[in-house]
């Protein structure tokens, strides 16, 4: 087998530090993960992660750039293949889309969750750089079918915790999911019976033909 180039070994590296970084951080909060502790995991010495990274607020600011440009991506590849179906459907399926990638990635909600315990520089470069423009346009989405008639005109701040709440709290507490109903959360079939149950909750329910 060849050997790798040079950059690849290098665009590796990164890629394997950023998933350790992007563990430890959202189980341990930015505090309480060391970057020793993310160069252990990863498998490279101190020093490489330093050549990469040059402190851990880079380091931290660069997963979560990750993190979100993949959220990001998926969320839009789902929407570009519903050209043309009613807006309805297409809050359904985000939505749905939105439920299944928080279970296989409940890192993102995990981060979210430590960074919101107290207001800091990092919690505000946060919303403003990748929570707002999501939380704007799914409010739009949400704003177009209130005004069609196909969903009751709920407060944007309620909604939107209601779609975050509903649709990955219960991956973000996975553990404490397993323990107290014996489920695990992460099942194929716990996922799809939960996404169908929150787009009923929160598309279906609430829609103009509700009683």
């Amino acid at each position: 087998m060849p050997a790798l180039a040079p950059r690849q070994v290098s665009v590796d590296t990164r890629r394997t530090i950023l998933d350790a970084a992007l563990e430890l951080f959202s189980e341990r909060s930015f505090d309480g993960a060391s970057t020793r502790a993310i160069a252990e995991l990863a498998g490279v010495t101190q020093p490489l992660l330093n050549y990469h990274f040059a402190g851990k607020e880079e380091l931290w600011r660069a997963t979560v750039d990750d993190l979100f440009e993949r959220f990001r991506s998926s969320m839009q590849a789902r929407f570009s293949g519903l050209r043309g179906v009613d807006d309805v459907t297409i809050a359904k399926l985000m939505v749905r889309h939105f439920v299944e990638f928080s279970a296989a990635n409940p890192q993102l909600h995990r981060i979210l969750m430590q960074e919101s315990k107290r207001a800091s520089s990092r919690l505000d470069w946060l919303v403003e750089t990748h929570v707002r423009p999501l939380y704007e346009n799914a409010i739009a989405m949400f704003d177009r079918l209130a005004t069609s008639g196909d969903l009751a005109p709920i407060p944007p701040a309620h909604l939107y915790y209601l779609v975050t709440g509903a649709g990955a709290s219960v991956f973000v507490m996975a553990p404490e999911c397993q323990r107290l109903t014996g489920v695990d959360p992460f099942a194929p079939e716990f996922v799809a019976a939960h996404a169908d149950l929150v787009v009923d909750l929160l598309i279906r329910a609430t829609t103009k033909e509700s009683p």
